[in-house]
């Protein structure tokens, strides 16, 4: 449904760009889910697409979550466009936005002028808007913003998106490509796209042709090697393994916010696992509980329990708690994203420091 919801954002931009019409669209766009790949490929086109080059400097501002200045937001959204008929405020990462600017953040929103676009982009597990949030509350008060949810693809989703792209870039591919695909590396598009490039430059130009098995030999590369390497090497309690993991993807530019979002997606999932396991539930029911979406499910679901064997109940808990504690403590501006991050992996991997340790959103030594 992730890319439906995207495609009805794009005919109605198209539809603006086409006809004109005032109420073609709504003011505020807010993506959200874990699953944002497709939402900033279409946001960049709309912004291409409704904004001459010429224009862009005086109307289009891109501000991240964390960086954001209400006042500087407020100033823009509500004024007039120069030399067009709109303007456009993209704010990413807004998840990372600190709790102490909601409020001015959200009055800047309240503000602005007809004139002005906003897109929101959000990441998080559920691809929904928080109602108990002030952004929630915000939303529901607001007849002028919408919410497109960015669910993870399923599998077969994820497999006909995979043919799109392959086929867009005139790449011939051998039965089963896509589905291999997806068992190498899952269903998150980021990754995907990255991987049909290489495939892209991998392949021999003069058949333009992929193989099953220049798919294994390409791909070999996997998640594990990367970011879910660094969540193994701490669900393992390896510290030296996980700080060295996590200073080569933070020079591989890989968003601190975004690692601590996996972790602790991670941990909720292992303690689930775990906790329903000690329930009597079966694999087939874990991994509903758990909603994963693929027939692989039982080496997952086993990998959650091998993981848990490393902490007990009572750890597993005030390891999510923790991971949470320190990622509202960066949000809110108290501790420094580098600095923190290292602490949770300080904490995680060292047997016994989690029950000594008394967490209100910052950390007591």
């Amino acid at each position: 449904m992730s890319i439906a919801n995207i495609g009805q954002f794009d005919n109605a931009v198209q539809k603006k760009k086409d006809t004109n019409q005032k109420n073609s669209l709504k003011g505020v766009y807010i993506f959200v889910g874990p699953e944002l790949f497709s939402a900033a490929k279409s946001i960049a086109a709309a912004v291409q697409g409704l904004l001459s080059e010429n224009s862009r400097d005086f109307n289009f501002v891109k501000l991240h979550g964390g960086d954001v200045d209400p006042d500087t937001l407020s100033s823009f959204v509500s004024g007039p466009p120069f030399m067009s008929e709109l303007r456009i405020a993209h704010l990413p990462a807004f998840e990372e936005l600190p709790s102490k600017m909601e409020e001015g953040v959200l009055a800047a929103l309240q503000n602005c002028a007809p004139s002005t676009l906003v897109f929101i982009e959000i990441l998080k597990e559920k691809a929904q808007v928080d109602k108990r949030t002030k952004l929630g509350k915000w939303f529901d008060q607001s007849p002028n913003a919408q919410v497109i949810p960015c669910p993870a693809l399923w599998p077969k989703e994820a497999a006909s998106w995979v043919q799109q792209e392959l086929r867009a870039r005139g790449i011939k591919y051998e039965n089963g490509v896509p589905q291999d695909l997806i068992r190498l590396l899952g269903t998150d598009q980021r990754t995907l796209a990255g991987e049909i490039e290489k495939l892209s430059l991998y392949m021999n130009p003069e058949d333009s042709y992929v193989s099953k098995t220049d798919c294994a030999q390409v791909c070999s590369s996997t998640l594990e090697d990367n970011s879910y390497a660094l969540l193994d090497s701490v669900a393992a309690r390896d510290l030296e393994g996980s700080l060295t993991l996590l200073r080569s993807l933070r020079l591989a530019g890989h968003p601190e916010q975004r690692f601590l979002y996996n972790l602790a997606q991670q941990f909720r999932r292992v303690y689930l696992a775990a906790f329903l396991r000690e329930q009597g539930k079966k694999s087939a029911e874990i991994a509903k509980e758990l909603d994963l979406k693929t027939q692989y499910y039982e080496n997952i679901v086993q990998r959650y329990l091998k993981q848990a064997q490393a902490y007990n109940q009572d750890e597993l808990r005030l390891a999510l708690r923790r991971i949470r504690d320190g990622d509202a403590a960066v949000k809110a501006g108290l501790r420094a994203a580098k600095i923190e991050t290292e602490m949770i992996l300080f904490d995680l991997c060292t047997p016994g420091r989690l029950a000594k340790q008394q967490w209100t959103g910052c950390n007591k030594q």
